[in-house]
């Protein structure tokens, strides 16, 4: 009971504070959490993109965009308020971040 104690004490020194931090740190959880299931997304397009043999170049980041946006976790959440040039940049980066082990597979 002590800590709750403490923690209602600190809480009431500045309380318009401590909630905007509380927030703060939620929003940021909820925004880590969405991109990393993101990255992880792109991740699997890329791979899947590579995995088609007669895609060569641009029509492989071509096929990984329009992968990715066919499924609900995009389609459902608030990246697809982010516009394509966004998402390609970021496609390209996974796959240059992780060229080693897409092209092994």
């Amino acid at each position: 009971m002590n800590y709750l104690k403490i923690a209602t004490t600190f809480y009431m020194q500045n309380p318009i504070l401590n909630t905007v931090l509380i927030l703060g740190v939620i929003g940021l959880g909820w925004f880590l959490w969405t991109y990393r299931k993101t990255q992880v997304l792109m991740l699997a397009s890329t791979i899947k993109a590579e995995a088609v043999l007669h895609l060569k170049g641009r029509e492989k980041l071509e096929f990984a965009l329009k992968w990715l946006m066919k499924q609900n976790f995009y389609k459902n959440s608030i990246l697809k308020f982010i516009p394509q040039k966004v998402i390609e940049w970021l496609i390209n980066a996974v796959f240059n971040k992780n060229k080693d082990v897409i092209e092994a597979k």
